[in-house]
């Protein structure tokens, strides 16, 4: 019976190595050597010169690398044999395998999914390997998984030409510019007929013009305050001549209404000022501002307009055209006589200054003498019409208004070559005071920035540098141009004050701030020192939340502390904060306090003195105290005896690790397949 036993155990063990075992004359997985690798004699050497190219060209066209390898026999799964071999040959991305196994008549193709998908491998390898395989055509089978790699790898998209692309690439940017051009043409389109509705709104309503969109309301301001400007210095020019002419009694209504108009105009050019600067506005207070600005601009208009009839009626110029253009004759005369004067006084100027201070008055006399030219031509003009009969005089009137412009004109351009003479002494006698003012700004700059934690150093230190050049530059050239060095000075002085007025308001701010700070901390350092001496000496009878309380009030204190270098607003906040924990745990504490003396009292704590009571609530005395003793323990340690025991044990039994070597499964995919043909 043993005997028996021993034998079927020794014969299964045998079927069982026999089965285990690699079928005989079997190829184990290997490092392949070369792209080409023929152990099983599969080829001759037409044959594998012919392989060989076609896996080159697949290499050449798209850089993907085919390894053919023929054994006699793999004596296992001919995909897991493939497999292995793959990872001993350290294949990557862009390496495929066609292993045949040409007595077993097995083989395996696997190419990654980076180079063909499933679809198309399987494909290949049913239609185009098997074929060749089936036929024992070895080579053909290889040459075919190269050329068919080929294909399929180049309907994946790798061969797309960069001219292809980038001739997509043109045809995209020409529609987007098509687009942006034809957007933009839309857009303008858009705006101008919202602007031409808009111009068709009343400009006085406030509540009309609220529908109107606001590019289109940007653009009515801007038309409408061009508009009443000129229209306000057409009518003072008019004005003025019809006061010269018929006193300022019966022009002051017209006086009048142009001053309102002035005023209401001002009012509007300060909203688009506003607009304009760098200050951004929301889009509803600048819809706001717009509507503003128009109102106030079409007021003025309407201001004007209402004196139109009447002043036209007083200014009959048809009617007094003969001495009004005796009177203009007068003018233009008394305006030449002034021609030469101008010119000497304009040429002593430039003996005494430099050109850059005479700019604005360089062109005038001959600026007037044209003027006085086409003055001339229409008083000429005038005359000649004012003979006509009745009915024939078009023109009179525009040629009479044409002449009192340029005449008034001419008379304001002589009239500052007068004044600038002027105003250059009046610059140059105020230039040292102006000097002397913007050096005491320089200094008060100086001596900020030399303070420890000036706020805007460096926007004031800017300032002080372009005043000190501002004040260089007037001492070096205030002689030849001295409105210019004032205006410098004047401008850099501004800015200075400005920022020193800024400067000392933030530093005012701060120590504010810092004040407050040292209030904040104060109260809480006192708070938190009282509440943990009223724990520490009670500390028998306080549980865990007033405890708790003053933790977190010790952690905002010292944040207080923390910030207070860096942002003393947050600092504050820390401190009152700590407070008000420290607030909290001193009441919790007295609650605790209250509770265990209660407890005590009541008949609990074992019928031991007041001074019994004040050593345990202290503290001093820890122990059963429910139960009427104490047990004496004392000294340093934790607040809990027995706790222990096995707890614990059992910690890091399970417990899981990504430490380790690179053992780890590959993540990369393969499509195809393998078996028999």
């Amino acid at each position: 019976m043993r005997l028996a036993r021993l034998q079927s155990l020794v014969l299964a063990v045998l079927a069982s190595l026999l089965l285990l075992a690699p079928a005989a004359g079997a190829e184990p997985p290997f490092r392949v050597p070369d792209y080409v690798t023929d152990n099983a004699r599969a080829f001759t050497s037409g044959q594998r010169a012919e392989v060989e190219n076609a896996v080159e060209r697949l290499y050449n066209d798209r850089r993907i690398r085919l390894w053919v390898v023929y054994v006699d026999s793999f004596g296992q799964d001919p995909v897991r044999w493939a497999r292995t071999t793959m990872q001993i040959s350290s294949f990557g991305d862009y390496d495929a395998l066609l292993a045949v196994a040409t007595e077993e008549r097995a083989f395996a193709f696997q190419v990654p999914t980076t180079i063909a998908d499933q679809s198309e491998t399987t494909s290949l390898q049913r239609n185009e390997i098997e074929p060749h395989l089936r036929q024992s055509d070895w080579a053909g089978a290889a040459v075919a998984a190269a050329e068919g790699l080929n294909t399929a790898s180049a309907s994946t998209g790798t061969g797309v030409t960069w001219v292809g692309i980038t001739v997509v690439l043109g045809i995209i940017a020409v529609l987007l510019l098509v687009q942006v051009l034809w957007t933009r043409r839309r857009r303008r389109n858009r705006r101008e007929a919202e602007f031409a509705a808009a111009r068709r709104i009343d400009p006085t309503d406030p509540n009309a013009l609220a529908s109107v969109p606001i590019e289109a309301l940007d653009d009515l301001s801007k038309a409408i305050v061009v508009d009443v400007d000129n229209a306000v210095r057409t009518s003072d020019s008019e004005l003025g001549l019809a006061v010269e002419e018929f006193g300022p009694t019966q022009t002051e209504p017209f006086s009048r209404a142009l001053g309102n108009a002035k005023t209401t105009l001002a009012q509007a050019f300060n909203v688009r000022q506003i607009l304009d600067d760098a200050a951004p506005e929301s889009p509803q207070q600048r819809r706001d501002l717009l509507i503003r600005a128009i109102v106030a601009a079409a007021k003025a208009d309407r201001e004007l307009d209402a004196q139109t009839e009447a002043f036209d009626k007083l200014r009959d110029l048809v009617i007094n055209a003969p001495s009004r253009l005796d009177a203009l004759t007068q003018q233009m005369v008394d305006l030449t006589a002034r021609l030469g004067p101008s010119e000497q006084a304009l040429a002593a100027l430039h003996n005494q200054f430099a050109a850059a201070a005479l700019t604005s008055v360089e062109g005038n006399v001959e600026t007037a003498r044209q003027r006085l030219s086409f003055a001339d031509q229409n008083i000429t003009n005038a005359r000649s019409l004012v003979a006509r009969p009745a009915g024939q005089q078009m023109g009179l009137v525009d040629a009479i208004r044409a002449a009192e412009s340029a005449l008034g004109q001419a008379r304001s351009l002589l009239d500052a070559v007068d004044s600038a003479g002027f105003d250059i002494n009046r610059a140059v006698a105020a230039l040292p005071s102006a000097i002397a003012d913007i050096q005491n700004g320089i200094n008060a700059a100086t001596g900020q920035l030399q303070q420890p934690n000036t706020p805007k150093q460096t926007e004031l230190a800017a300032a002080r540098d372009a005043a000190v050049a501002a004040v260089a530059e007037a001492q070096k050239d205030g002689g030849n141009d001295p409105l210019g060095a004032f205006t410098q000075l004047t401008k850099a002085d501004a800015d200075l004050d400005q920022l020193l007025a800024s400067v000392a308001e933030e530093r005012e701010a701060a120590n504010r701030l810092s004040r407050a700070f040292d209030q904040a901390l104060f109260t809480a350092q006192a708070r938190v020192k009282g509440v943990s001496d009223f724990i520490d000496t009670r500390r028998g009878s306080i549980g865990s939340e007033a405890r708790t309380r003053l933790a977190e009030a010790v952690r905002q204190l010292q944040a207080a502390q923390d910030k207070k270098s860096t942002n003393l607003a947050e600092a504050i906040a820390h401190a009152n904060g700590a407070s008000m924990l420290a607030a909290q745990a001193q009441s919790l504490a007295n609650d605790d306090v209250q509770a265990a003396q209660q407890l005590y009292t009541s008949g609990w704590g074992g019928g031991g003195g007041s001074s019994d009571m004040g050593a345990v609530i202290g503290g001093i005395i820890i122990g059963n105290v429910l139960s009427g003793g104490f047990s004496g323990r004392g000294g340093f340690g934790g607040g809990f005896g027995g706790f222990g025991g096995g707890f614990g044990g059992g910690m890091g039994m399970g417990r899981s690790t990504s430490f380790g070597g690179s053992s780890r499964s590959s993540s990369r995919s393969y499509s195809g397949g393998g078996g028999r043909f």
